[in-house]
């Protein structure tokens, strides 16, 4: 035994306390260790030896520093295995694709790029419970991944896979037994699930799903208090209005989440002073709500892009009424606005506001909207023809947004006014008029590479 360590040991003895046979000689010998050792004998000598390096060892590794190791996704995946899902037969495929459903929200930012600016929390984390507790939330969340499985495959035929389908029946028939509870509107699960039926149903471009489930949230949120509930949740909010606009894009018709316009003023102020001396004033034929909402978007922008580069994170509340207050003045100016350049300003901020969010691996037909474009393009091009600044930012929005870059109208107009330009004088001209760069940098300079090839290859 080493100087000052004392070490316990319990012998077990017998009903009338006899130590059990053996044990008498185990009990003189620990109470003898040590003492019948001789200073300097061999055995002395071993002993010290051992000691030594045992404390060295003990000291190297507490003097080095233990730099943390990171889990790898297998292992976390592994921390699941033990919990209870709340519905049967979760093989480790499942599993999986759970994992990467939460994990994409916080670590991949797949939902929103603009979640590196603003605290949204589009999945909102507190719904990681609902796995192992509500069936219905968790087939819902099994189709959806599988769904976005499907759509990253190179082998998808454009179809549901045979899991997609088996998890959308079982969100559905589950669905329908909690519907037949009267107060089913206040299960903030039921949310979740007609929010992720919503979106299925929208990527596959099936606009009659689409419309009912939208008129059931719509519902949903009338009961809860309608804009006065979605006030208080503007992550909720955030999603509703994203996945409306979408919908209406597509469908052409009126989205349900609009609020009433009660001012045409200004409501968004100029994030710093002065403002860039080139930035792009509209016309002064504009009309005046257009124009008003047109720097309104403006000042969004240069305010999202100076606090990226200050790192600040804007309040999700105050950022999601900027927004819902953008959409809902753009779908009001539909009836209002005659001119074609106004028509086609407004057809391209709206598409410009699809960008705040998207589904991993998919993107939703917008069939609609690009015809609507096309023709507003057609009818405004004289009026536009001269406006290199706006042109250029109607054809790179409009491409990389809800149109493609193959799109004949698209092509021809490029070979017009971009072919010989480089990307760092297409993006002065973006920035100049309106331009996030943290969402719009990336695929906006894929488009123009696209566009480039297109007109050099023709």
């Amino acid at each position: 035994m080493r100087p000052g360590e004392i070490q316990f040991e319990f012998v077990v003895s017998d009903p009338v306390s006899n130590p059990k046979p053996g044990k008498s000689l185990q009990i003189r010998s620990r109470c003898m260790y040590g003492k019948n050792k001789r200073e300097g004998s061999r055995r002395t000598e071993r002993e010290k030896k051992v000691f030594a390096k045992e404390m060295s060892t003990i000291i190297v590794a507490h003097s080095t520093p233990i730099l943390p190791t990171r889990p790898s996704p297998r292992a976390l995946i592994d921390d699941f295995v033990p919990i209870r899902f709340a519905g049967r037969g979760i093989d480790s495929e499942a599993q999986a694709l759970l994992f990467k459903a939460f994990v994409r929200n916080f670590l991949d930012r797949d939902v929103t790029p603009l979640d590196r600016c603003v605290d949204l929390d589009c999945l909102e984390s507190s719904s990681f419970s609902w796995l192992f507790t509500d069936t219905a939330f968790l087939h819902s969340v099994l189709c959806a991944s599988y769904a976005i499985s499907d759509f990253m495959s190179p082998q998808w035929n454009g179809n549901p896979s045979r899991k997609t389908v088996f998890h959308l029946q079982k969100t559905l028939s589950l669905l329908r037994i909690k519907l037949q509870n009267e107060y089913v509107y206040q299960d903030e699960t039921i949310l979740r699930v007609v929010i992720n039926l919503t979106l299925l149903a929208a990527v596959f471009g099936d606009w009659v799903a689409a419309t009912a489930h939208l008129e059931a949230l719509h519902r949903i949120v009338y009961l809860r208090g309608e804009m006065a509930f979605l006030r208080t949740r503007p992550t909720l909010h955030f999603k509703l209005d994203r996945i409306d606009l979408a919908w209406s894009l597509s469908s052409g018709r009126r989205p349900y989440f609009v609020q009433p316009v009660k001012s045409w003023d200004c409501t968004i102020a100029a994030p710093y002073a002065p403002l860039p001396s080139n930035l792009y004033r509209p016309s002064a034929d504009w009309d005046y709500r257009v124009v008003n909402v047109f720097k309104d978007f403006q000042n969004l922008a240069l305010k999202i892009n100076r606090n990226r580069l200050r790192f600040v994170i804007h309040d999700p509340s105050i950022f999601q009424g900027d927004l819902a207050s953008l959409q809902s003045r753009l779908i009001s100016l539909a009836d209002i606005v005659a001119k074609p350049t106004e028509k086609l300003v407004r057809l391209v901020m709206l598409a410009m506001l699809t960008t705040t969010f998207r589904i991993p691996g998919r993107s939703i037909p917008y069939g609609w909207v690009v015809e609507q474009l096309r023709e507003a393009f057609i009818t405004a091009s004289s009026e536009i023809s001269s406006d290199k600044s706006l042109l250029l930012w109607m054809l790179i929005i409009t491409s990389f947004t809800v149109a493609k870059t193959h799109d004949k109208w698209i092509r021809d107009a490029w070979m017009v006014v971009g072919a010989e330009l480089e990307w760092a004088d297409v993006k002065a001209h973006l920035v100049r008029v309106m331009w996030i760069e943290i969402v719009h940098d990336e695929p906006g300079e894929m488009a123009y590479q696209q566009l480039q090839t297109s007109t050099f290859a023709a």
